[in-house]
């Protein structure tokens, strides 16, 4: 498992800025980089907020390349997959983001029974 702040041991954090992970209503998942607190977001709160770390543009750059197989064009969008649920779900845990927990689980129980053990991963069953 990640330790959160092993999770990216190599770049700079910055104590102003905070890298967000939020679910859609797609279901697609958006991660990027904000100054503003959760209380004076506006027009970007189209979605709902997950996680978020310490972080600015360099670590935003290191998470849009890790998670490059399931971003959606050149956008801060992503597709769920096995992998990125996953971390997410071990950030959430070490944040005690119970309601975010929740769910990241519901959402891996759901592609467990649409895909089955072999598309759906057997990843969200060890989480």
């Amino acid at each position: 498992m990640y330790q959160l702040d092993s999770m990216f041991p190599d770049l700079p954090m910055s104590p102003r800025s905070r890298l967000y992970w939020g679910l859609g209503a797609s279901g697609d998942l958006k991660c990027g980089i904000t100054k503003r607190l959760v209380a004076r977001r506006g027009g970007e709160m189209h979605f709902k907020e997950l996680v978020s770390v310490p972080g600015g543009r360099s670590l935003e750059e290191e998470v849009h390349q890790r998670y490059n197989a399931e971003r959606i064009g050149r956008t801060e969008w992503f597709r769920p997959s096995n992998r990125l649920l996953t971390d997410l779900l071990v950030l959430c845990v070490q944040q005690g983001r119970v309601q975010s927990v929740h769910i990241l689980q519901a959402i891996m129980l759901q592609r467990l029974r649409k895909h089955g053990p072999e598309e759906g991963g057997r990843q969200a069953i060890a989480a």
